[in-house]
C-alpha cells in the first residue's frame, strides 16, 4: 500500500489536520481523557467541552493537542459540526470516510474483494495492527447519511471496529500519545493523493440495522441469567465464552463480538442478546466505563445480525408448564381490564376489519383514521381512548409505491407543516412487490417483516388488504385460520392492533338497496369470527353524486349496536371524509334511473 513513512509529531498533526478541514468552515470536537483520573469522576476522567471553530481556531487546536497529549488521552472528530455540539443531529459534514482496526489491518486482497479503494491516509494509532484509514472526498460532503452509511458499510466488510462509523465519533489526532500502549506517538504512516467521490463505495453494501439506540431505550432488557437458563442448553464453545471472567486486552472485542454472534444463533432476540452483552462485558470491561457503551453492544447486534437474521416465531415446542385457565367463581368476578385504543371499537392487540365493496373509499378512510391516531387527533366519530400519539405501520400490499406517492400527496394537503414533521416520525409504509401473507409464517419475507415489528414497534399494523394477506383464496378455511393464529402469536409478541382494509361480497344485479351486515363480509365465516370489530362502508341510501353520503356501520364490536351508524362524505380531491351539513343529508334523492346507471361507479379510485 506505499512506503511507510513517519513524520515529526507536531509537523504530522498540523498536516492531518489540514487533511481533515481544509478550510472548510465548521466545529470540531476536541475531547480528552484524563490519565489518572479522580476515583470519585462520575464521567471516568473523560472531559468534552472542547470545540474549537476551525479554520479560524486552526493554532488552538494544535495548542490545545499539545498542552493536554502528556497529561491525557486526546481524541479529534473527523467530521464537523454546525454549532459546540458532537451530536450527528448537529452535523455538518466531512472530507473523509474512515475506519478503525483494533490489531486486524486487511490486505490488499480484501481490500479488492470488499470493491474497497486504497485508503488516502494510513495512520498508526500505537502498535503496529492499530491503525486509522481515512479516504478522502473530492468535495466535502454534507450528507450525513452517506458519510455514516459508507463508514459503517466499510467498518462491517472489513470487520473494523463496528462502533466507529456514526458522524460525531472521534479518534486519536496524529501528534497525540497513546498512553494506554505505553505512550506510543499516534503517526502517519502512509499517504496518498488519491481522492474519491461517495458513488466509488457504492459497491460496498451499506448494513441495514436491525437495532438502534432508541428502540432499546424504549423496550425493557431481561434478566441475562434467565435468558441464558431460558434458551439453554447451550454448547460447550458458548458455555465457555460466557463463564469467563477475564478477557486479555485486545481480545475484548472479537470476544463480545463472538457472543453477539452466539446469541442470535441461538435464536435470541436483540433485546435478549443485549442482556447478555452487557453482562459480559460488565465483567471483561471493554466498553463498561463508556459512557455511550449502548451504543456499542447495539452495534454489536447489528454486527451479528448481518450473518444471523432474527427467525422470530418458531413452530411450538412441548414446555415444563402447562396453560392456565380459571375456575367457575374465576370467570364470574372477573373485572375486565380491556386497553382500548378506541373505546369500544378498536382494542389493543385486537383485529378491526374496514368493509366496503371497491371504490367506496376504504384505503382513504383507513389512512385518516391511522395518520389522525398518529397525530393523536379526532377522526370523524373517533378519538384515541388514550390520549397519545401512536406509531402505526402501513402495509400496502395493493398500491406501488407511486401510487401511494400519488395518493398520500392529496391526503398531506389535510395537515400542518407541524403534523406532516409528526407523520414523518409516526407513520411508516411498506410497499414492495413482495406480499406479506401470514398464512406463509415461514417464508423469507415474514422473518423480515418480524424484525421490522421489533425494531419499529409499531402500535397499529394497518394492511391493505386482507385478500392479500389472509389467505390465497379467502375461502380457504385451512390458511385463514393459520393467518390468524400468526397474526394472534404476533399480537401478543409485538403488542400490535391490526386493523384490515377488506372487500365485502359483490351484491347480485338489480337487488336494489340493503343495509350492510356481516354476511358483507366475503370469505370465510372464521374472518368475522375472528374480529374484535367490524366498521362497514357504504353508500347512503340515498346517495347521489351531489351530497356523496356514505353510511359508516358497526357490523361487530364490543360496545356497539348492530343498528350503531353515522353518515360521512368524502372531498375526492382532499381524500378526506368530513361529517355531512344538513344540506347534504337533506339533497333531493335522485331518479331511479339514474341511481341505475350509477350503481357501478364511483367517484373514488380507491
Amino acid at each position: 500500500m506505499g512506503t511507510v513513512r513517519s513524520l515529526n509529531p507536531a509537523q504530522g498533526l498540523e498536516d492531518f489536520c489540514n487533511f481533515l478541514y481544509g478550510e472548510e468552515e465548521g466545529y470540531i470536537h476536541v475531547p480528552i481523557k484524563r490519565t489518572d483520573p479522580d476515583p470519585e469522576d462520575r464521567n471516568k476522567g473523560y472531559e468534552y467541552d472542547f470545540f474549537f471553530k476551525w479554520p479560524a481556531q486552526r493554532q488552538d487546536v494544535l495548542d490545545h493537542v499539545e498542552r493536554y497529549m502528556k497529561v491525557a488521552e486526546v481524541f479529534i472528530t473527523p467530521g464537523m459540526f454546525k454549532e459546540r455540539s458532537s451530536s450527528v443531529a448537529h452535523s455538518h459534514g466531512s472530507y473523509v470516510a474512515w475506519a478503525d482496526f483494533d490489531g486486524n489491518v486487511p490486505s490488499l486482497d480484501e481490500l479488492e474483494e470488499a470493491n474497497i479503494p486504497q485508503p488516502t491516509m494510513r495512520v498508526q494509532s500505537s502498535v503496529p495492527g492499530r491503525e486509522h484509514w481515512y479516504w478522502r472526498y473530492e468535495q466535502f460532503n454534507n450528507d450525513i447519511a452517506s458519510i455514516q452509511g459508507i463508514n459503517k458499510a466499510i467498518a462491517y466488510a472489513l470487520e473494523g471496529d463496528i462502533g466507529a462509523w456514526d458522524a460525531g465519533h472521534s479518534l486519536r489526532p496524529v501528534g497525540s500519545i497513546n498512553h494506554k500502549r505505553n505512550g506510543h506517538p499516534v503517526v502517519i504512516l502512509n499517504r496518498t493523493y488519491n481522492y474519491y467521490r461517495p458513488s466509488d463505495f457504492n459497491e460496498v453494501p451499506v448494513p441495514q440495522n436491525s437495532y438502534d439506540i432508541e428502540q432499546f431505550r424504549k423496550e425493557h432488557i431481561p434478566n441475562p441469567v434467565k435468558t441464558m437458563m431460558k434458551y439453554g442448553p447451550w454448547s460447550e464453545d458458548a458455555i465457555d465464552l460466557f463463564q469467563k471472567y477475564q478477557q486479555p486486552e485486545g481480545k475484548r472485542s472479537s470476544a463480545l463480538a463472538r457472543a453477539a454472534y452466539t446469541c442470535c444463533e441461538h435464536g435470541l432476540d436483540n433485546s435478549e442478546a443485549y442482556s447478555i452483552i452487557q453482562w459480559l462485558d460488565k465483567r471483561w470491561k471493554k466498553f463498561w466505563d463508556r459512557p455511550d457503551k449502548e451504543r456499542y453492544y447495539v452495534d454489536l447486534i447489528n454486527f451479528a445480525r448481518q450473518k444471523v437474521p432474527y427467525e422470530g416465531i418458531k413452530d411450538v415446542e412441548l414446555t415444563a408448564e402447562e396453560i392456565e385457565t380459571h375456575n367457575w367463581a374465576e370467570v364470574v368476578n372477573y373485572v375486565d381490564t380491556t386497553r382500548w385504543l378506541i373505546d369500544g371499537i378498536l382494542p389493543y392487540k385486537g383485529i378491526m376489519y374496514l368493509v366496503g365493496r371497491s371504490g367506496t373509499g376504504k384505503t382513504t378512510m383507513a389512512l385518516g383514521l391511522t395518520a389522525s391516531l398518529a397525530l393523536n387527533k379526532n377522526y370523524l366519530d373517533w378519538s384515541s381512548n388514550e390520549g397519545k400519539p401512536y406509531k402505526i405501520l402501513y402495509l400496502s400490499l395493493e398500491m406501488s409505491l407511486e401510487d401511494n406517492n400519488e395518493f398520500f400527496t392529496k391526503i398531506e394537503s389535510n395537515f400542518t407543516q407541524e403534523e406532516i414533521e409528526q407523520l414523518k416520525e409516526n407513520f411508516h409504509t411498506y410497499a414492495r412487490p413482495e406480499k406479506i401473507k401470514f398464512y406463509q409464517p415461514q417464508s423469507p419475507i415474514m422473518g423480515k417483516f418480524l424484525m421490522k415489528l421489533q425494531n419499529l414497534k409499531p402500535d397499529i399494523i394497518l394492511v391493505d388488504s386482507a385478500s392479500f394477506s389472509l389467505a390465497s383464496n379467502l375461502s380457504n378455511q385451512e390458511e385463514v385460520t393459520k393467518a390468524i393464529e400468526v397474526i394472534d402469536m404476533i399480537k401478543d409478541k409485538y403488542g400490535c392492533t391490526f386493523i384490515f382494509i377488506h372487500h365485502s361480497r359483490k351484491e347480485p344485479p338489480n337487488h336494489g338497496y340493503k343495509e350492510a351486515d356481516l354476511d358483507d363480509v366475503f370469505g370465510s365465516t372464521f374472518i368475522a369470527a375472528s374480529a374484535s370489530s367490524i366498521v362497514s362502508l357504504k353508500q347512503h341510501k340515498d346517495y347521489s353524486d351531489a351530497n356523496r353520503l356514505m353510511d359508516v356501520k358497526y357490523l361487530k364490536s364490543r360496545f356497539s349496536g348492530d343498528n350503531t351508524a353515522f353518515s360521512v362524505v368524502m372531498d375526492g380531491d382532499r381524500r378526506i371524509f368530513n361529517k355531512p351539513t344538513r344540506a347534504a343529508i337533506a339533497a333531493p334523492v335522485p331518479s331511479q334511473e339514474k341511481k341505475k346507471s350509477n350503481e357501478n361507479e364511483s367517484f373514488f379510485s380507491i
